[in-house]
Order: C-alpha cells, then sequence, then structure tokens
C-alpha cells in the first residue's frame, strides 16, 4: 500500500526508520481499536483529519514504544502535513488483477463501487488510477462523514446503486471495517487476503480479486 510506504519515509525522514513492511503491520494492529471508536461517529472534515493522525500516533507507539506523548504528536502531526506531498512523489500503483476484474464484473453486468476510509481528496487518486471508468458508485468516508465498520457508509453506496443489501457483496483487505461492517449492513463480507496472514476469521476469504468470480457463480 502506499500509505505503508508514505509513513516509512516520514519516520525515516524525522529519524525513526521502518520499512513499509514493518509500518504495515503496525497499521494492522492498530486499525481495529481505532475504528471500533472512530468507525462508530460522523466527523466532519477537521475530525476526520484528526482522527487519521491518531491512527497514525499509534502506529508510531507500536513502532518505537516509550516515546514521551509530545514526541507521539509531533511525528504524527509531521505525517500529516507531510502526506500530501508525500502523495505526488510515491506514485499510486494498483494490483495487475485490478482492472481486468473490474472490467469483467462490469461486462457481466454487475455494478460497482467502492466504499473508502479515505480523505476528501481521494477521488483525485480514483481518477489518477482510471477506477471511475468502471465505478457506479464512489462513497468516501472524507466526504460522507461515516467511515467503516459504521453500517450507514454502506447503507449510502446500497442507496446510490438502488441495491438491496442481500444482492450485494462487499470485498475488503480488512475484517473489522470490511467484513463486519458489510454484514452490519446486510451485505456479504469477503476478506481480501493478498499475503495470507489472515487465515483464521470466519468469512469467505481470497487471495486475488479475479477470484470474487468463484463466489459469485
Amino acid at each position: 500500500m502506499r500509505r505503508d510506504r508514505i509513513i516509512s519515509r516520514v519516520l525515516s525522514d524525522a529519524g525513526y526508520p521502518a520499512t513499509p513492511k514493518q509500518v504495515h503491520s503496525a497499521y494492522c494492529k492498530a486499525e481495529p481499536p481505532w475504528l471500533a471508536d472512530c468507525g462508530e461517529r460522523k466527523m466532519t472534515g477537521d475530525e476526520t483529519e484528526e482522527a487519521y493522525r491518531q491512527l497514525d500516533a499509534m502506529v508510531f507507539e507500536l513502532l518505537f514504544p516509550g516515546q514521551p506523548e509530545e514526541e507521539v504528536k509531533r511525528v504524527s502531526t509531521l505525517a500529516r502535513q507531510m502526506w500530501p506531498l508525500m502523495e505526488k512523489t510515491i506514485p499510486l500503483e494498483l494490483y495487475p488483477d485490478v482492472v481486468p476484474t473490474l472490467g469483467r464484473l462490469g461486462s457481466d453486468g454487475y455494478t460497482l463501487g467502492l466504499v473508502s476510509n479515505a480523505p476528501p481528496d481521494t477521488m483525485g487518486a480514483i481518477r489518477t488510477l482510471g477506477l471511475h471508468r468502471y465505478l457506479k458508485i464512489i462513497v468516501v468516508s472524507g466526504l460522507v462523514g461515516f467511515s467503516k465498520p459504521n453500517p450507514e457508509i454502506f447503507r449510502i453506496a446500497l442507496r446510490q446503486a438502488d441495491i438491496a443489501p442481500a444482492e450485494a457483496v462487499h470485498v475488503g483487505d480488512l475484517y473489522e471495517a470490511d467484513v463486519v461492517g458489510a454484514r452490519n449492513a446486510g451485505m456479504q463480507g469477503v476478506l481480501i487476503d493478498r499475503d495470507g496472514t489472515q487465515e483464521s476469521h470466519d468469512c469467505p476469504k481470497i487471495r486475488a480479486l479475479d477470484e470474487i468470480y468463484g463466489l459469485l457463480e
């Protein structure tokens, strides 16, 4: 994920070297408790930005335990400040199975949408990647005020698509946000676990996006 590369770069520049893999592991540990708090609240744009700073602070504390509170706040604030610049220098990349799978699903008549915990300016990234050509529905937490796993963000997407929850499948890479959130909205949740590290969860799992067809047929 680009997020892991960005935070790795910011931390290293701040004097705290950490590899993207280490950062990713820390995010995986930090996100469930963070989502349990932030995912159930409707937030303004400023509140969303502060919530993501708190997530970065949790990641920093997991990677470098024992740091004083003021240092944690300094580094996490720096991460937020540097994020826009880092986005310009670290390119976006899609997994190679994404475009072929979305193209095939669209050709087969499925209504495709994106439900993302992300800041308001994510629409620019979606267009840069060309994903807007495949997606009828795009719901970003930074624009609607609700974050996964809050079921309301899924309901917004369902209403826009005019689709009943039982007719919808949500695929995501975080169990608490994507599977639990989708289930709470009445949808089927599928976990995409590309590196095979989330074997204990009680839900359908795929290792690549094109494997979704095995669950749809």
